[in-house]
């Protein structure tokens, strides 16, 4: 039988909240491979995409700053960026490079994880004694 990996605070706290047992049962309702799931809440460094912040916050029941919060993202809205409709006139070479600063932008977004007490959308996640 696997052993069951512990999960930490605040994910464990709102998994329980939403009568979720294990990162498995999160990655199937979140429609996301286990691993996926398993990178975000314990590998702060790698940047989610924001359909898996997404995913994960809709299994969780949460707004989705939350879930962003909880991996390293400063998300303040999540609304989808769109390009004015002059960006139609960028070559493909301007198109890489506004790529890339966008890329670099979002990597200042970045920050250390959260304290372990937090406000969230629907409860108080704390791991004081």
């Amino acid at each position: 039988m696997p052993r069951k990996r512990a999960v930490p605070e605040p994910w464990a706290s709102a998994m329980a909240a939403a009568n979720i047992d294990s990162r498995n049962e999160l990655a199937d309702l979140a429609g996301l491979h286990a691993t996926t799931v398993s990178r975000l809440i314990d590998n702060p460094e790698l940047l989610p995409t924001l359909d898996t912040l997404r995913a994960v916050a809709k299994a969780l029941k949460l707004d989705v700053r939350d879930v962003s919060h909880w991996a390293g993202l400063d998300l303040d809205t999540d609304e989808p960026f769109i390009p004015t409709p002059d960006a139609t006139m960028l070559s493909r070479e301007q198109r890489k490079l506004v790529n890339e600063l966008i890329r670099a932008l979002v990597a200042t977004n970045r920050h250390p994880r959260p304290p372990l007490k937090i406000q969230t959308t629907g409860f108080i996640v704390s791991t004081d004694d």
